[in-house]
């Protein structure tokens, strides 16, 4: 792939999750080796002091494969954790500014407890029942599945260059907003609540004991989208499980058109045309952005 003419630095953020990170930063690595772009590795918690207003002009995008604000023990319900004041406004005040973001697979279930972080990503995934603007709703589900995914905008910038991709992946049975978000890419596969696994159950009993999401509404075929958050452009990319899907060839193209369009004039001019206000957590309203610690 020819290098690019305008050069990036890319903020890759992870943690809160287990991941393959050796086979992740290499796909990192090629995709912005190939298109001569720089990047930078964070980890949270420690991340969020990057994720405030002070990186505009330091990065051009952020790609986050993480999990913020969410406490995982097997054997142990879920704990939903922040986010403080400061973060939330700092992020959010991140957004005005138009820092644009990349956004992969389980990083959908962070800051489960801020709802507005589910309207900035268009979606969300729960690993416990709980409220989601204002309606309650069961945990999603997961399954692995071999299945074909197909563009469905083939004119949109992110899908340059792809037509029909073929995944080994995970799929989540969760809300989707997709009547606010901008379809990009839709699977073939099975959408049946009866094929998942309840995340919960999973979480406490272990996978062999969790019943199946019969109860739930069917997931989304939904799998890749664009959206604004505040002023800043976001796409939401659900595939990311395995190092298999890392060294895809197509998965490493949508990601690294994803990382350019967010970054580019043109996905600048559209989010700054569409803006969509983010809901600050009640607690976060009054407090002025402040570094954080």
């Amino acid at each position: 792939m020819p290098r690019d003419a305008s050069p990036r630095n890319i903020l890759v953020v992870t943690g809160g999750h287990r991941v393959d990170l050796d086979a992740f930063l290499r796909m990192v690595a090629s995709i912005c080796d190939d298109r001569g772009w720089r990047w930078c590795h964070a980890v949270q918690p420690s991340a969020q002091r990057w994720l405030t207003p002070d990186a505009i002009g330091i990065w051009h995008a952020v790609l986050c494969h993480d999990i913020p604000g969410l406490r995982l023990n097997r054997g142990e319900p879920p704990v939903a954790l922040g986010p403080d004041p400061g973060i939330a406004r700092a992020l959010v005040d991140l957004l005005q500014q138009g820092m644009g973001f990349v956004v992969t697979h389980h990083a959908l279930a962070g800051w489960p407890a801020w709802d507005g972080w589910a309207s900035a990503l268009g979606g969300r995934f729960l690993y416990a029942p709980g409220p989601l603007r204002g309606r309650d709703w069961p945990s999603s589900g997961y399954r692995m599945a071999r299945y074909r995914a197909r563009v469905v905008d083939p004119d949109h910038a992110v899908c340059g260059g792809l037509s029909e991709l073929e995944f080994d992946d995970e799929l989540y049975c969760c809300p989707v907003f997709a009547d606010e978000v901008v379809p990009l890419i839709r699977t073939d596969a099975d959408v049946d609540g009866r094929l998942f696994t309840s995340a919960y159950e999973s979480v406490l009993h272990g996978e062999a004991a969790a019943p199946d999401c019969a109860a739930h509404p069917p997931a989304s075929d939904l799998i890749a989208w664009a959206t604004t958050a505040e002023r800043s452009p976001l796409v939401y990319v659900q595939p990311g499980d395995s190092a298999e899907t890392f060294g895809n060839a197509g998965y490493r193209r949508l990601l690294g058109n994803a990382l350019a369009w967010v970054s580019s004039p043109d996905a600048d001019a559209w989010a700054g045309g569409h803006p969509r206000p983010i809901v600050l957590p009640p607690s976060a309203n009054d407090e002025p952005t402040r570094p954080v610690k």
